[in-house]
């Protein structure tokens, strides 16, 4: 199964990052989790979005698809994050989604209710955020990571 996705990924050019991913203004790393998710960071964790670009890929208005879902979008967005770089500690709060590592690696710290705890991603990995879960992201390697999240978010959200 893991083909088709890498196959997809390539016919709609995800892994060649675009003018945007390459810019690694602070403009761009403010629009990656709203303020109101951002949480004081536990030891090890980073408390600070550094070094990280956002590329919107695209949105869908979920309200025509299914009713229950009036007012949300669905968001797909690609991250780029620079060695050195970081995504600060948050909460998703009623913003599932899920990030698709397609280079790089990362360091995840997540809390998913039992306590803080450092987990190794890899390219060809994906990430399941939920409500509640707690997590940030560092890019301890030489290399930049960019991973495709794909989340559902109010309409309102940048």
């Amino acid at each position: 199964m893991r083909t088709p996705v890498l196959s997809l990924i390539a016919l709609t050019g995800l892994l060649a990052p675009g003018a945007a991913a390459l810019a690694h203004g602070n403009h761009e790393s403010q629009t990656l989790t709203p303020a109101r998710e951002q949480r004081p960071a536990p030891r090890d964790a980073p408390s600070t979005t550094a070094k990280v670009s956002v590329e919107s890929l695209g949105r869908l208005d979920l309200s025509r698809e299914f009713a229950a879902l009036q007012g949300r979008m669905l968001r797909t967005r690609r991250i780029t994050i620079a060695p050195g770089g970081s995504v600060a500690w948050h909460q998703h709060q009623q913003r599932p989604g899920v990030a698709y590592l397609i280079n790089g690696s990362l360091i995840e710290i997540r809390d998913d209710g039992t306590g803080p705890r450092a987990i190794q991603r890899r390219a060809g990995e994906a990430v399941f955020e939920s409500t509640g879960v707690l997590h940030g992201w560092r890019n301890d390697s030489d290399h930049p990571a960019t991973a495709v999240v794909i989340d559902l978010v109010p309409q309102t959200q940048p």
